[in-house]
Formats: C-alpha cells, structure tokens, sequence
C-alpha cells in the first residue's frame, strides 16, 4: 500500500469520515471491499439526481458547470468564469487544501452569495449541518463571499395540481448560524481526517453509526465475523442493547443469559436456545372465531417518488398500482383468485379502485398482513374519490390483520428470529413456498419494477416480462395468506 500521495477530500468523503473514521479510511485504501449497489440504492441516487436538476427551476437562467465527463481541475477553472459572467450557477466547484466540493446552487446577492444545498428528504436531518458546513468552509476559503447557507428540501405536505409546481415542491430553510457555527470543528475535523489516512486502519469496533445517518458501504466488511445465522443482532424489541452485548463479546443469540433478556426478548432467546416453537392454542382460535366467510386475502403494491407524476399525488405518497386476490367462500374450499396491474404511465389510482371493488365481496373478512398499510391507502382513495366512501369504508371495516396471532405470539418459531414480517413468518411454517425462487422478491424491487416498466415503452417484451414477475410475486403474498391460515388453524386444532 504506497501511501506516499493521500488522495483529497471531497464532500461525501469528509461526511463519511465523519460517520465513522474507519469508513473513510477503507473507502481511501480498501475500496474493493465495499458493498455490491443493489438497484434500489441505484434508484434513490437517481431520483436524488432528478431532484437536483428540477430544484433549478427555483432559481433559473443560470449557468450549469458540467463535471460527468470532465476533471475536476476544469470544473475549477469553468466556475471561475461563471463567478465572472453569472448570476446563479449549478453544480459549482471549489477546492481549498485538498478538499474538494460542489455547491448544488450557488446564486448572486448584494455582498456576495448565497449558497443552496438540494435534498430529497423531507425535513432537515442532523447530517445536512455538516454537509453545510464543509461546503461553507471550502468555497469561504476559496474566495467567494458566501451571505448564507441554505437546506432546500422536499415539502410533504404540497399536493400536485397541474403543473408541478417548483416553489410548492420545496421548502428552504436558512441554516446560516449553525453552519457558521461549526466552521471551528470542520477545521479540526479536516485536519484529524488527514492525519487518520495517514496511518494504519483504525480499529473501530461496529456500532449503531454502521447504519446512522446511511448505512455504510463496507458494512458487509465489517460485519463478516458475526454468525451467518443467530447473531446477536437478530435480537428485537426494547430491552437489551445489541450492540452492548457484543461489546461484552456475545455474538451469538443463543449465547445471551436469560437474565438479561425480559419479555418477548426473553421469549425470542429460550425459543432459539430450544429451537422451539410456541404455540398458544386459545389465542389462536380466539383469532379465528373473530372471522367470517367468504375470507378475502388482499395485498397491495405501491410506488413513491419525491416529485409526484399525477394531480392529487404527494411526495412520497404510496400510490397503490397493483393487488393480488385470493378469495375462500367456504373453510376448505376452492380459492379463487383475482389480480389487477395498472399500466405503465397513467395514473392507476382509479382503475385499481375501480376493479377491487368490482371483485371484492361486500361480506366476508379481508385479510391483510399489517392492515393499517391497506388501510392508509383505502382512506386516501376514499379523499381522492368521495363519491366511492361509502364502499370503501366498507371494505376497511370489512379488514382484519393476520398479523396479529404472530405478532402477539400465539404462533411463534425461533426460525422467524423475532421478527413477525410475512417474508420471515413464511418459511419458518410454510415448506415450499419461498420468494428466493421469484424473479422480485419483496416490496422495494416491486416499486423499482414499476419504476422500469414506466421506462421501457419502447421494449414490448420486456414491458411483458416484467408484468410476469409483478403479477407471481404479489399472487405468492396473497397465497402466502392463505397457507399462513392454514397453519393457524391446524395449530389451533391440535
């Protein structure tokens, strides 16, 4: 390892170095041990770079300096000239002592500039004073006057109508005296940062900054020594700190003494110790007499995006584009299965609605896992579409959530690893249906393929494929549902 030149700083370096010194240092010398980008850590990226473009719109007609396909030393020299000949500028660059930064907005005031920081969050979050900060202090240092400091981020509560609206979709907040100050402690952190790469790697041990305020790239580095299965950390619930017990050196679930776990904890450890499963029959039966048929199993799939398509959408809002039905009219009896994928590129609020209540029966139980989900999208339907209320308060008091046998552990298998999710109930019950087999396996690679069929207009074979695999993995929760019920009920008779 030739460390004769320490590469610079740049923003999003001296923000991880921050986060944990031991990131900074690996990301420096170790890179190819980072994490492998999934396509949903692609996509926040590339929905955080829309954001960005579109946030010049608050502030237009000014000059963009590219950096995609150039160096940095002519960023440099392009910001130079538009500090000259412009009175907003994107994309920036300074660099002062090796640290190097891009300001997202940097636009002309009497006295000087004033500087703006893009964010696709919804509220200004602990980080983004750093972010600031070192922002300030760079481009201070460089030369250029900056007035004030601002955090621009999406404002949740705007509703579209018409024309996405740039001053509605974002909030400014002026962070002018927190960023100013802390310009000391950037100095001093700079500084601690350089003289940390200088060396060997820090021994740090893991610790709730692996995932505050993002998750680490090198977390699968780090957490390599941990059990593959049963660590310590598959332990849920308030109560016993995880990452205290393996400070003590307990990296084991089954390894924590009972007298330092209470409750569901406790519960969670003697069932893995035993590798027992708990089975609570009155609770169980309680649960099933609260039932009537026909029993509907309903799930949903959602998208969200920080910059809503459709009139009516908010940022982030869940947008419901897809449900799986299985519906039982009798116990034992043949199931019947009803499914709806909206098209890419319209909005598929109404025809989802339209269709469920086409094929839902009036009577019956819905089953849901985890209903206060289904139900917040029903309730913003109902807001959406008034005339169709009364029908849908209907389906919404018609619901009742599966979760609830295992969530109050009535049924209970050390597999789950305390978790009552559906993806970690299934298999600890289920044989033979598993989501490793489907193409998308969980809820997050749903949303980012309806994010792609939204992109593929032109690719008619792959616009289909990708419908196949929506419609078998939302079929596979609703059939899950139904194999869970199943269980439930033999556990009940037993």
């Amino acid at each position: 390892m030739n460390k004769t030149t320490i590469p610079g700083l740049s923003k999003s370096r001296y923000l991880h170095g921050l986060q944990c010194s031991k990131y900074l240092w690996l990301e420096t010398w170790r890179d190819n041990l980072k994490n492998d980008c999934d396509e949903s850590t692609e996509e926040i990226l590339a929905q955080g770079h829309r954001v960005g473009k579109f946030a010049h719109k608050l502030f237009p007609g000014g000059i963009e300096i590219p950096h995609e396909k150039s160096d940095k030393a002519v960023q440099l020299q392009q910001t130079q000239e538009a500090l000259k000949n412009s009175k907003v500028i994107y994309e920036a660059s300074f660099r002062h002592r090796g640290v190097f930064v891009r300001a997202d907005i940097l636009r002309k005031v009497r006295g000087g500039w004033e500087l703006y920081e893009v964010k696709s969050s919804t509220k200004v979050q602990d980080c983004h004073y750093d972010d600031l900060a070192v922002q300030y202090h760079v481009i201070s240092n460089a030369g250029v006057r900056v007035t004030k400091a601002h955090l621009v981020h999406i404002n949740s509560s705007y509703q579209r109508k018409g024309a996405l609206d740039p001053h509605q979709l974002f909030s400014i907040v002026n962070l002018t005296d927190e960023v100013l100050a802390r310009q000391a402690a950037v100095k001093q952190q700079i500084a601690a940062q350089k003289k940390m790469l200088a060396g060997i790697e820090p021994h740090v041990l893991i610790g709730p900054y692996c995932y505050k305020p993002y998750e680490c790239a090198f977390t699968g580095h780090c957490w390599l020594h941990l059990p593959e299965k049963g660590s310590v950390f598959d332990l849920v619930g308030n109560g016993a700190d995880c990452f205290q017990l393996y400070r003590e050196g307990i990296k084991k679930l089954t390894d924590i003494p009972l007298d330092r776990v209470e409750g569901k904890q406790r519960q969670q450890v003697e069932a893995a110790k035993k590798k027992q499963t708990i089975v609570n029959r009155e609770g169980l039966q309680e649960f099933l007499d609260s039932l009537r048929y026909p029993l509907c199993f309903l799930d949903f799939e959602t998208f969200m995006e920080a910059m809503p398509s459709y009139d009516g959408q908010r940022p982030y809002q869940q947008v419901p584009f897809q449900f799986s039905l299985h519906i039982q009219k009798k116990p034992g009896g043949t199931l019947h299965h009803h499914d709806y994928l909206a098209p890419p590129n319209v909005d598929p609020r109404k025809e989802f609605l339209a269709e469920l209540l086409r094929v839902i029966p009036e009577e019956g139980s819905v089953m849901v896992y985890y209903k206060s989900f289904e139900q917040a999208r029903l309730k913003e339907l109902a807001e959406l579409f008034p005339r169709k209320k009364k029908q849908i308060q209907r389906l919404i008091d018609n619901m009742v959530d599966l979760i609830v046998p295992f969530r109050s552990r009535h049924l209970y298998s050390w597999k789950q690893k305390g978790s009552h999710s559906l993806k970690a109930v299934l298999p600890a019950f289920v044989k033979g249906l598993r989501y490793d087999d489907l193409e998308i396996g969980d809820g997050g690679a749903a949303m980012q393929a309806y994010h792609e069929m939204c992109a593929l207009v032109d690719n008619p074979q792959k616009l289909d494929t990708l419908r196949k695999h929506l419609l078998a993995y939302c079929k596979q929760d609703t059939l899950a549902m139904v194999k869970l019920m199943e269980v439930i009920d033999g556990k009940a008779g037993k």
